[in-house]
């Protein structure tokens, strides 16, 4: 029975060290926040674009009606 209590404490002491290193551990956490930066700044430039051709697509159109109609 005693050897039994040791081997369960052994992996309990195992399995509390490993899942304290997971805890501190660090890895992969810039990535993430570099991934949601991209992102962020993919969905602005997409937002501006959206924008700037609204804006050029009704100058566009008047110029091509404006040359149609002269014709």
């Amino acid at each position: 029975m005693k050897i039994l209590k040791n081997y369960i404490a052994k992996k309990f002491l195992s399995a509390k060290l490993s899942f304290a290193s997971f805890a501190k551990s660090e890895r992969g956490d810039t990535n993430f926040v570099s991934m949601l930066l991209i992102i962020g700044i993919v969905v602005v430039l997409a937002i501006a674009f959206l924008a700037l051709a609204n804006g050029a697509m009704d100058t566009i159109g008047q110029k091509v009606t404006d040359f149609i109609n002269s014709l």
